[in-house]
């Protein structure tokens, strides 16, 4: 399967010298949340609004920080990557629309029970 989107928040937020503890300060979200966004290598499981509010936070810093020159642009926070090759099936529609490595769970399957039913004694 060919083609990524590559989420670059990690080197964004080192250009502009900003923290994981200020922009979740900032953002009012865990310090964990920011740093899952920052450790994922592609676009991770966030909706538009989300999107947006991480690149008007990190524009926001920079002027707080004193350093305007390293504002960004929306698309700076992503890189469309159309020949990467990638591990998943695009046409298996049974994924998940966040997460389109995991498979989905069988139904009325637990992941621990092995597909055993609990009997009351």
């Amino acid at each position: 399967m060919k083609g990524a989107v590559r989420w670059n928040l990690k080197v964004i937020m080192d250009r502009c010298q900003i923290g994981t503890v200020q922009l979740s300060t900032f953002m009012k979200v865990a310090p964990r949340t920011v740093t899952k966004w920052r450790q994922a290598e592609f676009l991770p499981e966030i909706n538009e609004k989300r999107y947006i509010q991480i690149y008007n936070a990190i524009n926001e810093l920079c002027d707080i920080n004193g350093t305007p020159n390293r504002k960004i642009k929306l698309r700076d926070l992503v890189e469309f990557c159309e020949d990467e090759v990638r591990d998943f099936d695009v046409a298996d529609y049974q994924y998940p629309s966040g997460d389109a490595r995991k498979k989905p769970k069988s139904d009325g399957q637990n992941k621990n029970d092995d597909g055993k039913k609990a009997v009351a004694a």
